[in-house]
């Protein structure tokens, strides 16, 4: 039973057991002891306890109440166990009054720890002269005594083995040999095999820390008789060692038992050494293992071996590992490895350094992990770049990097070559992998170029994008390469710009001119297309257009200036008119020239002018196949409202010369409609050609032909919007 199970108790158990019939008596009973007291009946059982050779003691106060007199002849009488004794105070005989008392010490001492029996009474007589006749009357005191004695034997049970085995005081507990930071385990039994209660004052634990006393109750402690106290012990060592300690237990009576903590803490201690020939070098972990400097792609190696040198079996349960790829182990025994003090196994370790430089790696055997260093002899180049006022080192598989930059514009960052290896390198080739690169390579230096260990090689790239979005490039350094990424942004937004030409209305068949000017110079050389359309009600003239043929014209704008340059013609550029009213927009869109990204606003700037609707223009007149009384008049013109109503010839007479009609009047609409709604006038816009053949009647004077009466002819031609021009041929 655990000694938290315990109940705690009174340091005096058991003085008042019990009642039993007894004899009624004047007197008034009272036991007491060191710690308490009651009144008791005549005939009652007192229990005491004490530790062999020790005492208790109570004392016994019978006070007289009855009416008369008692008389008490003799000392009182024990009859029972010689363990007990009874003192009266005063000598016999003793008389008592009403009120009266007499006191009885009774001590127990016990001489052993079995229960113990006694009884004592006390004889009296009692005379009451208050009667008639007077009353004589005979009784004794009695009380029944029993006595308790604990003892304690210790004995102890290590859980490595299960046995109880039985421990004198100042006797010694013997723990297995322990593995350090583990821990053996001992229980130390109190058991109380006496007869009555005893207590456990306290335990204490002195000597190595590696003893410890675990879950101790709170104390004193009562243990009852037949029942024990058990107190676990752990041992737990840290060092290789013996440790040595001592529980004292103390008792609420009686000598405190000692007991004696006896260990020691064992550990197998696995020790390394190298072997190279006749060399032995120890090596602590975590080391280094030291591996000689070794050429790349050669190779190097020594002999570990491992040794028990500690004081017990130690195992090893799995082969040696490793950490670093430079390293390779072979020559290894079976595991596990157990090995009892002084004995070994060896394996060989080996160097293949496949890169110059200090080829860190790790080794582990069992527990212990060993630190190898190893260097290859070879040059090692190592690429870094600075931007931002960063540098970063780059590895195998990382790329150089560039912030995002707007198109035009460029950044550049310094790039170095560091010869991290242990020998000279050479470096004999720089270059951009891809033809018409944003990438490009500033200030390099001459090539080939040796580089000692620890010695750089700088130069500087150079990004400018040409479009907007992601850029990838390569860097060939000899035989590496090495990846470049760079993003264009958007370039800044184009200035405002203005078109010069006409505005309003301008003539029919009219070349006006055109320029188109930014606000502010532009950093980036541009390219554009000026894009004419036309809006009417009537046709789409063809014939308006620029000057250089169609309806859109190429310019480009050379960086930082202003003016646009038409099809290489300059930054003036002439457009025609045409002969229908129509209304006519310019629009112009631009471009980076590298990269050809979009800059057109998003709401252009356009030039607006419109043809207006006007009378009939007459641009010729001619007579054609003129015989001596006949020709054929034809007048061309055109109408910006395609309709034509009329035609008026008016005839001039030669000198001297009358003619009969001298105006001719004619109705034009039905055939300038049938003419300008055909499929054919499209083509011509508002071109119209009138031809009207003559046959000249009558006399003329002697010496010439009809023909020759008529000087000239003029002609206007009219629309709904008036009468045009007037043209006038003469005739022969």
């Amino acid at each position: 039973m655990r000694a938290s199970s315990f109940r705690r108790a009174a340091s005096v158990l058991g003085i008042l057991t019990g009642l039993a019939s007894a004899q009624q008596i004047p007197f008034q009973l009272r036991v007491a002891s060191s710690t308490s007291a009651a009144v008791v009946a005549n005939g009652s059982s007192i229990g005491l306890s004490a530790a062999v050779g020790q005492s208790q003691a109570v004392r016994l106060t019978a006070t007289y109440v009855g009416s008369g007199k008692v008389t008490i002849p003799n000392s009182p009488l024990l009859f029972g166990s010689p363990d007990f004794t009874a003192t009266m105070a005063g000598a016999p005989p003793l008389t008592l009054n009403s009120g009266d008392s007499v006191i009885v010490d009774i001590i127990y001492r016990p001489t052993k720890a079995t229960v113990a029996n006694a009884q004592m009474s006390l004889p009296f007589t009692e005379n009451i002269t208050t009667t008639s006749p007077p009353t004589i009357s005979q009784g004794q005191i009695s009380l029944n005594l029993q006595g308790t004695a604990p003892s304690f034997v210790l004995s102890y049970v290590l859980q490595s083995d299960l046995n109880t085995v039985l421990l004198q005081p100042g006797g010694t507990i013997p723990f297995p040999d322990t593995l350090i930071n583990t821990t053996s385990q001992a229980n130390l039994n109190v058991t109380n095999t006496g007869s009555g209660p005893g207590q456990i004052t306290s335990v204490a634990l002195t000597g190595s820390p590696a003893f410890k006393l675990v879950g101790l109750p709170l104390f004193p402690v009562a243990v009852p008789a037949s029942q024990q106290l058990q107190l676990l012990i752990r041992y737990q060592p840290t060092v290789v060692a013996t440790d040595s300690g001592q529980i004292q237990i103390n008792f609420d009576s009686g000598t405190p038992v000692t007991v004696n903590l006896q260990g020691n803490g064992v550990s197998p201690m696995f020790t390394y050494n190298l072997l190279q020939g006749d060399q032995v070098t120890p090596v602590t972990p975590p080391g280094p293992i030291p591996l000689p400097d070794t050429n790349v792609g050669d190779k190097s190696s020594v002999v570990i071996q491992v040794k028990n040198s500690g004081n017990t079996t130690g195992t090893i349960s799995n082969p040696p590992s490793l950490a670093g790829t430079a390293y390779q182990i072979s020559g290894l025994p079976l595991f596990p490895q157990v090995l009892k003090p002084n004995e070994s196994f060896t394996f060989t370790l080996t160097f293949t350094p496949a890169q110059p430089g200090d080829l860190p790696g790790q080794l582990l055997v069992g527990s212990d992990l060993l630190t190898i260093s190893g260097r290859g002899l070879g040059p090692k180049l190592v690429f870094s770049y600075v931007s931002g006022g960063t540098s970063t080192t780059l590895g195998p598989t990382d790329a150089v990097i560039f912030s995002p930059i707007a198109v035009g514009q460029t950044s550049q960052l310094d790039f170095t070559i560091t010869n991290m290896g242990t020998t000279t390198a050479k470096v004999s080739n720089i270059v951009i992998g891809e033809a018409k690169s944003p990438f490009s390579l500033v200030v390099l230096p001459n090539l080939p170029a040796s580089l000692d260990p620890g010695q750089t090689l700088q130069f500087s790239i150079a990004f400018a994008p040409i479009a907007t979005g992601p850029a990838n490039g390569t860097l060939h350094i000899d035989t590496t390469l090495i990846q470049m990424i760079g993003s264009g942004t958007p370039p800044p937004p184009l200035p405002t710009y203005t078109i010069q030409g006409p505005s309003g209305n301008v003539d029919a068949q009219s070349q006006p001119a055109i320029r188109l000017t930014l606000a502010t110079p532009y950093s980036l050389a541009l390219t554009g297309v000026l894009t004419l359309n036309t809006s009417s009600d009537l046709v789409n003239d063809p014939a308006v257009q620029f000057s250089t043929g169609g309806r859109t014209v190429p310019f480009v704008i050379p960086a930082n200036s202003t003016a646009a340059n038409f099809a290489g013609q300059g930054p003036q550029l002439r457009l025609q008119t045409g002969t229908v009213a129509s209304s006519i927009t310019l629009t112009p869109t631009f471009a980076t020239q590298s990269g050809g990204i979009d800059v057109t606003p998003a709401s252009p700037t356009t030039l607006q002018f419109a043809v207006a609707a006007a009378q009939p223009v007459l641009v010729s007149i001619q007579a054609a196949n003129e015989t001596a009384s006949s020709f054929t008049l034809t007048v061309t013109g055109y109408s910006t409202t395609r309709t034509l109503t009329g035609l008026t010839l008016q005839f001039t007479p030669a000198a001297g010369i009358s003619i009969g009609t001298s105006q001719i009047t004619s109705d034009l609409k039905q055939t300038a409609s049938s003419w300008f709604q055909s499929t054919a006038s499209q083509a011509f816009g508002g071109q119209f050609s009138v031809t009207v053949p003559f046959t000249l009647q009558g006399t003329p004077p002697t010496g010439k032909t009809l023909l020759q009466t008529i000087a000239a002819i003029s002609a206007t031609v009219s629309s709904e919007r008036g009468t045009s021009n007037s043209l006038q041929v003469t005739l022969p």
